[in-house]
């Protein structure tokens, strides 16, 4: 499936409100959600096939999708790496002005058990409902229509950072990225800019995490050299 990505108007993703006239909202991502399980015919979900049931979404709707699995991480399976890979193959992609979003064979093979996606869809469903509900288009300059290449790059490092194996390193990058997702999703700059605090804070915890790591390391080594020359 190739997801188009068009500068002047990003099919997904919702259009400025009219002043007059009855607005008709596009599928909302817990809509989508709550019937993914209809596009899914395999036991076995593979990423390609849920990349495929976003249609021709926009990079929002796509990456919110993307970012869901790696926040809420299912045991035994690798999420963080998978998912992680897919942000930031598309992530880079709309960096460098692909028109199509489009993820390689490999990465689209790699399976889900189907069960375990449509449960986890439909317990995350409600409570994207009511995300929803708060938010509306505002602070156009920072969720308007050209925003998405902006935020590329901070959904990129996040990315980055979710398939990277740092302990307890996945839900803060991954938090962020659904906050970006719902700002571009519903033209809610707000959303963006809480998307750019959680960057901040996501930043300066896996720093910590990679640093003092990295020092415990360091001293566990010095315990452990003398013991290994010994023999």
């Amino acid at each position: 499936m190739d997801s188009r990505v068009d500068p002047e108007d990003e099919p997904g993703e919702a259009p400025p409100r009219p002043r007059g006239g009855t607005y008709h909202r596009p599928a909302s991502a817990s809509t989508l959600l709550s019937e993914i399980g209809d596009h899914l015919p395999d036991e076995t979900a593979t990423v390609g096939q849920i990349f495929d049931a976003l249609g021709n979404a926009g990079l929002g709707l796509t990456m919110l999708m993307m970012a869901l699995p790696s926040f809420l991480p299912i045991p035994g399976l690798p999420t963080g790496f998978v998912f992680g890979t897919a942000m930031a193959i598309l992530a880079l992609q709309v960096l460098v002005g692909a028109d199509r979003l489009i993820l390689p064979q490999w990465l689209r093979r790699r399976g889900l058990p189907r069960g375990v996606v449509v449960k986890g869809a439909g317990a995350v469903a409600p409570w994207l409902r009511r995300i929803e509900w708060l938010l509306k288009p505002r602070l156009p300059m920072l969720a308007g229509r050209r925003a998405h290449v902006v935020l590329a790059l901070p959904i990129f490092v996040h990315a980055v950072m979710i398939l990277l194996p740092i302990p307890l390193g996945n839900q803060l990058p991954a938090l962020a990225v659904i906050a970006f997702a719902f700002g571009l999703i519903e033209r809610d700059g707000l959303a963006v800019l809480v998307g750019a605090l959680l960057s901040v804070i996501a930043l300066a915890w896996n720093g910590a995490i990679v640093f003092f790591g990295a020092e415990l390391s360091l001293i566990a080594w010095r315990w452990v050299e003398p013991v290994l020359e010994r023999f």
